[in-house]
């Protein structure tokens, strides 16, 4: 068994499917999120990174080992980002708790540096 889910995926059936599955990584990543936050009462101080990290991190497993090319790496950081901050906006509209602004900021800052790094990273 590999550590990759199929590093030939996006070789033999193009971007689409990778892209829905990226999506879904991140769209679970903010309702797993939202669901902890008004089912405890809880602050998750490091969720706001959660879909950033989701989205390249599957977008990486799917391969090749190689860097992520730029574009890529941006659409999958924007796309895990627009869904931090509709899962931060949906707690907030419940009256759930929620970390200061400028805390949230700061961990989805470190959350797109982490998803830089791991998207750009050599491998091995």
């Amino acid at each position: 068994m590999t550590d990759e889910l199929d590093p030939d995926a996006l070789r033999r059936h193009g971007p689409w499917p990778v892209a829905v599955v990226t999506a879904a990584a991140a769209l679970g990543a903010g309702a797993l999120w939202f669901a902890l936050s008004v089912a405890t009462g809880l602050i998750f101080h490091f969720m706001p990174a959660a879909p950033i990290l989701a989205a390249v991190w599957v977008r990486r497993a799917y391969g090749p080992d190689a860097p992520v090319p730029w574009p890529s790496l941006w659409a999958h950081i924007v796309g895990g980002l627009v869904v931090a901050v509709t899962a931060g906006a949906a707690i907030a509209g419940v009256g759930a708790s929620l970390d200061s602004e400028w805390l949230v900021g700061i961990v989805v800052g470190i959350g797109f540096g982490l998803a830089i790094w791991l998207g750009r990273r050599r491998a091995g």
